[in-house]
Parts: structure tokens; sequence; C-alpha cells
């Protein structure tokens, strides 16, 4: 890239950044002991206290009574953004903690044989981003550039479910579900850029004094959602090895509130920090004042992101032997559009494949590969400030340990992604997007 090209992307890139959270992946946290080594693969199975998320229907081929729950996962989240600033990269990092899954499987053949509850409280996604970065660099025209991030979102889920086996083989089931999400984004940047032209540095009249131009911004953004899911699931176990399962879930929007405040000042000084003259900057360049624009915070409940995504699973297993079992996922996600672009969400399919073979009678592995592609729209050529378009491809791999009323499970949850971006506001110029996450989660189960 010469001179002039690094100079009006610089230039540019210093205009306002916004960060998000993520609402646009849906296997961003994979949940469930059993489920998480499986890669998520687990519609046909959903024989634990999960199935109130894969399928509320495969809760009525549990062997007996459960409590499970992931006592805590750790994971850590780095998206970087090619030739973002001049040649130079950008990155962002985001890590924290949380407990996944929580639940418990109930069989209520006292009260009506074949019926089973279950309920469970789970986190579909999770983030906690701090950033912080500061680049100075004369050659690229940049005196100061000092960004800060904070963001914390998460999206959890208080469900319960009844299933009822008919037969040897059928079953149906019937879940509701308490849906939330809560996203707030802070950022602040502050910017001193050398005013140029054509590669040229522009002092003040008859002075040496270079002439930079000034940007200080403040963004404080919130979204809170809330949602009734309800699911049906169906399950069939046939000619003893096999098993297919579906789940459909209808979401209804029962509040949303978007708020949304921003501050920003523009100007141009010199090297003292002095409000130069208008006389003193080229008309290309803009009006030597100090301006600013503040949009006061301003809340919108009516429609601001649509509705929640509706979901349909479809999943088959083969239970191969005693000590192997096979399946595979099929999950497709509906659209939502509401009065904010940014939210706005295609429709997506994910797919997932899972094994699990018991090394011994008490050691089962347990190998997972997922998608987790985004619901954004594709970036386009020619158009500019389009959001991030990332696909993932997961990979899971666990180990367990079980016992006749127990069973502990640790492992981890790698995915990678690649993408496109335009992290630069108002211009075409697209990024390559690399992207990576990775968790260790902890599990465990006591049945009774």
């Amino acid at each position: 890239m010469d001179v002039i090209g690094k100079v009006i992307l610089v230039y540019v890139a210093l205009l306002p950044w916004m960060s998000w959270a993520d609402q646009f992946h849906y296997n961003n946290v994979l949940i469930g002991d059993r489920a998480m080594g499986l890669g998520g693969a687990f519609t046909a199975v959903a024989d634990d206290a999960s199935g109130v998320f894969y399928n509320p229907a495969g809760l009525a081929f549990a062997l007996s009574n459960d409590i499970s729950g992931s006592a805590n996962a750790f994971y850590k989240r780095r998206v970087v953004y090619k030739e973002t600033i001049g040649d130079e990269d950008f990155t962002e990092n985001s890590e924290g903690s949380m407990a996944p899954f929580f639940g418990g499987l109930q069989k209520l053949d006292n009260i009506y044989p074949g019926l089973v509850f279950a309920f469970g409280i789970y986190s579909i996604d999770s983030e906690l981003k701090d950033q912080d970065d500061l680049i100075e660099n004369p050659s690229l025209y940049i005196e100061r550039f000092h960004r800060t991030v904070n963001i914390r979102a998460s999206t959890t889920a208080f469900s319960g479910a009844l299933a009822k086996r008919f037969g040897g083989g059928l079953s149906f089931g019937l879940g509701a579900a308490y849906l939330t999400a809560d996203e707030l984004v802070q950022e602040y940047q502050d910017a001193l850029t050398m005013v140029n032209q054509g590669g040229v540095l522009v002092t003040t009249n008859g002075g040496t004094s270079a002439i930079l131009r000034l940007l200080n911004q403040n963004i404080r953004q919130r979204l809170m959602v809330s949602a009734l899911e309800v699911s049906l699931g169906v399950q069939w176990a046939f000619l003893g090895r096999l098993s297919i399962g579906a789940n459909i879930k209808t979401r209804t929007v029962m509040s949303q509130e978007w708020e949304n405040g921003q501050e920003t000042t523009v100007g141009y000084v010199d090297n003292n920090y002095k409000v130069v003259k208008d006389e003193d900057i080229p008309s290309s360049a803009g009006a030597g004042l100090i301006s600013r624009n503040v949009v006061e915070p301003d809340t919108i409940n009516e429609n601001p992101v649509g509705g929640w995504p509706s979901e349909l699973r479809f999943g088959v297993a083969y239970f191969a032997t005693t000590r192997l079992l096979l399946s595979m996922d099929a999950i497709r996600y509906g659209e939502s559009k509401g009065d904010i672009p940014l939210y706005h969400r295609e429709s997506v399919t994910n797919f997932a494949f899972g094994g699990e073979y018991y090394i011994t009678p008490a050691v089962p592995v347990r190998l997972g590969l997922f998608q987790n592609n985004d619901a954004r729209p594709e970036v386009k050529s020619g158009e500019v400030n389009q959001p991030d378009h990332i696909d993932y491809t997961g990979f899971s791999l666990f180990f367990a340990w079980v016992q006749p009323n127990s069973q502990i499970s640790i492992g981890s949850v790698y995915q990678k992604g690649i993408g496109k971006a335009q992290k630069i506001s108002s211009q075409p110029r697209m990024q390559d997007v690399e992207a990576i996450s990775s968790t260790v989660a902890f599990s465990a189960t006591h049945s009774f």
C-alpha cells in the first residue's frame, strides 16, 4: 500500500468504531453433560436433563432420575481483523467463566406411567470484553489513538418440560422456557491524527506546527429482551439401534428495550492543542471549529430487534454397539428483523456430528464436530458500514468417568472462524477476519 493509501485509510479508521456483543451465533456455548462432548448432536438421544434444550421427548428414555450441572466453564475468544490500520492488524479479546447448565430429571410413574419431568437453567451465550488499545504511529500520521471498550452480555434460559413414552419406542415431549438477553456496550475513543492532503502534512499558515484532527467519542448502548419459548419434540427408537428425533421451538418476545446514548467532539488544533483558524485549514479538511454532537440516552420499547428466531432441530443416532454411539443433528434457525438494522438476523443452518466410545466400561471418550454459522448477512463488495460475518467450525473432546450412580466429565471445546468485516466506518474496504474461541468445562451428574 502506498503512502497516500495509508493516510486515507488511517484518517477514516478513526471515525466511530462500534463494538457489539454476539447475538448472531447460536453455538457459542454448548450445554449438557454428554451433549458438550458430542458437539451438540444430541436431538435423537436427549435422555438426560439437558433434553429440555435439545429435545424434550428424549427425556422419556432416561434410565433414572438425575441431577446434572456444568460446575464451571472457562472461555477465551480472540478476533483478528487483518490490516485494519494501515498494514497493522487489529485484535479484540474477551474471556471469562460461567456455569453453562444446571438441571434435574424426575420420573413421575407414580402419577402417570411413563411420564417424566425435567427442568434446566442454562446459559446460551456469555461475553465479557475489556479492551484497551493505544496506538502511536507518526509514520501513519497517528499522533495518538486511545480506545477502550467494555462489553457485558449474557443470554440465559429457565425451562421445564414433560415427556411421555408410548409403547416401546415412541415418545412426545412438551417444554416451555423463559429467555432473557442483556447486553451492555460502553466504548470510548480519543484520537489525534495529523491532517494531510495527498500525503503532504498540513501546517498552520506561516508556521511549522502540524494541524491535528481531534476526535473524542463516548458511546453507551444497552439491549434487554425477554421471550417465552414453547417447544414440541418427538423421538422414535426402532430396530434396536436407531433413533430419530425432532424438536421445534417458537419464541414470543414479551418485552424488548434498547437504550442508546452518544457524545462526539470533533475539532482541529495545533501542536499546543489550540483551535486553529478557519483559513489555516484547506476547505477539504473541514471547518476550523470545535463541533460537538450529543445523542441523549433514548430508550426504544416498541420493536427494536423484532422477534426471537424460531428453531427446528432434527437428529439421528445410531447405537452401533453397547460401547459405540454415533449421532448427527441439523438445526435450522429462522430470520428476525426489527427497527434496528444492526440486530437483523437471517435464517441459518448448522450441522453437528458426535461420537461416543467406551474405552473401558467406566471411561467413555466423546468427540464432536459442529458448525456455528453467522446469522448476519455476507459482507458485500462496494457497500459500507456492514456488520462482521464470521462462520465458525468447532471441535469438542471430553473424557468421562462413569460409576453406577454418578458421572464426571472434563474436556474442551475449540472453535475457529473466518470471515469478512468492515471495521472502518464509511469505507468500502473489507478486512479478512480470523477468530478463535476455546472453552474448558467440567460437569457432573448424579443419578438416583
